[in-house]
């Protein structure tokens, strides 16, 4: 029996190319070789496993059974491997990065300009994702993802503790009544279950309070908006609402501590290079001088 590391992975990619168009003079254009050459690979693999992979008739090709048998078997794994080998040999200028939308949206887009100042080569990929299950997919260089309090990363290194409190605009506060009656003002939902909500009431020990819960989004991002339209109040971190803090859109609800919700972290991938470590270098500085 043939041995598989002696077949021609040219030869491979070639018979694949031919099946996929069922057509020597495509594989050839697609190639940019001559049809002679796509044939002559093409039996020069027949020859070396022993089996017909075609059936050839006057201009036109068919597989047969074993070279079905081959497609389907060899092209994911040749998929792979070119994916794989693109991996490693791509510009090492670009550098994926992998966040959540609020997060990319509200702090690292914003600040990137700072990076770039100093590595004006960097190309940048930012790659978002909203569900929180799927943060850690991909092939990204560097993800930085959201764990709640209690969760721990196995080798990601701390960027932010998210320590919130409750935020709203200064409109909705004017019109409370009494804005320590927080069972009056409407709470903007954005995590599932509400588990930021349940998490706030637990830590400031008001563990009978009976929310008003009010409209629901899909993003930190989106419902940040919506506090700022005076929709209700909103759980956020300072560094998140920076922007909205300075330009009087949102203040602090009075009478409310702090509490830690949660962390973001940082996750290198398995395309570390000096660009990759710089960048992480970065983030932290950034991180320590916004905390």
């Amino acid at each position: 029996m043939q041995i598989p590391t002696s077949i021609s992975l040219n030869a491979l990619r070639v018979f694949l190319t031919a099946a996929q168009h069922m057509s020597i003079k495509l594989a050839a254009d697609e190639l940019l070789v001559t049809p002679g050459a796509v044939s002559h690979q093409i039996k020069s693999l027949e020859q070396t496993l022993g089996i017909q992979l075609f059936v050839r008739g006057n201009n036109s090709i068919e597989l047969t059974d074993a070279g079905t048998r081959l497609v389907q078997k060899a092209s994911p794994g040749l998929q792979l491997l070119h994916a794989s080998l693109g991996d490693v040999i791509r510009d090492t200028n670009i550098l994926r990065v992998r966040a959540s939308m609020s997060f990319a949206v509200r702090w690292l887009i914003p600040k990137l300009q700072l990076f770039k100042a100093k590595n004006p080569d960097a190309n940048i990929e930012v790659e978002t994702f909203f569900d929180d299950t799927r943060q850690l997919a991909g092939n990204a260089d560097v993800t930085i993802a959201y764990f709640r309090a209690g969760e721990r990363q196995v080798g990601g290194i701390d960027l932010f503790r998210d320590v919130c409190r409750p935020y709203l605009s200064p409109a909705l506060l004017s019109e409370l009544a009494d804005p320590c009656d927080f069972a009056s003002i409407p709470a903007i939902q954005c995590a599932k279950g509400n588990w930021d909500w349940r998490l706030w009431m637990d830590k400031s020990d008001l563990h009978d309070l009976k929310l008003k819960f009010a409209d629901r989004f899909d993003s930190d991002d989106a419902a940040l908006r919506g506090a700022c339209a005076g929709l209700g109040m909103i759980l956020a971190s300072r560094f998140m609402v920076e922007t909205e803090l300075s330009d009087g859109r949102l203040v602090p609800l009075s009478g409310c501590t702090e509490f830690h919700a949660g962390c973001y972290t940082v996750q290198v991938g398995g395309h570390d290079t000096d660009l990759t470590r710089k960048f992480v270098r970065w983030l932290q500085a950034t991180a320590a001088s916004c905390n």
